[in-house]
């Protein structure tokens, strides 16, 4: 049986990855856990590809090397171009750059069975059970 997958979004990934960011510790302290999680096979990780390229080769090799790439499709972008969003999430959302991000990350879900997501915005922080 496929155990249940979770998705670490740009925003996480970017803390994560910068020991200079204040969250780093924090960031780095869930991402130990969920790599221990996954090497029981108790949870897949895995992150949009536009969101891992946007973090370097180097690092996605070595640190992120345990994270699925999802590829984000054209239908995705689509559809998120309809998606309304939760009036929580979208009370969060402080641009159209990150709305349309959300929007896209939200699609992914669905689309791709993502049980829950590990972010540091907080239009997404705390997401489970979406599927």
């Amino acid at each position: 049986m496929t155990p249940p997958s979770t998705l670490l979004d740009l925003s996480f990934l970017q803390v994560l990855v910068d020991p200079r960011h204040a969250s780093h510790e924090a960031a780095l302290a869930t991402y130990r856990e969920l790599v221990d999680a996954y090497e029981r096979h108790e949870m897949r990780l895995r992150a949009r590809h536009d969101h891992l390229d946007a973090l370097g080769g180097p690092v996605r090799q070595t640190v992120l090397a345990p994270v699925e790439r999802i590829s984000v499709a054209a239908q995705y972008r689509r559809a998120a171009r309809r998606v309304r969003l939760p009036d929580e999430i979208a009370a969060r959302i402080t641009s159209e750059a990150e709305r349309t991000d959300v929007a896209i990350t939200l699609v992914v879900l669905r689309r791709e069975r993502i049980d829950s997501v590990v972010s540091h915005l907080a239009a997404l922080s705390g997401l489970t059970g979406l599927v």
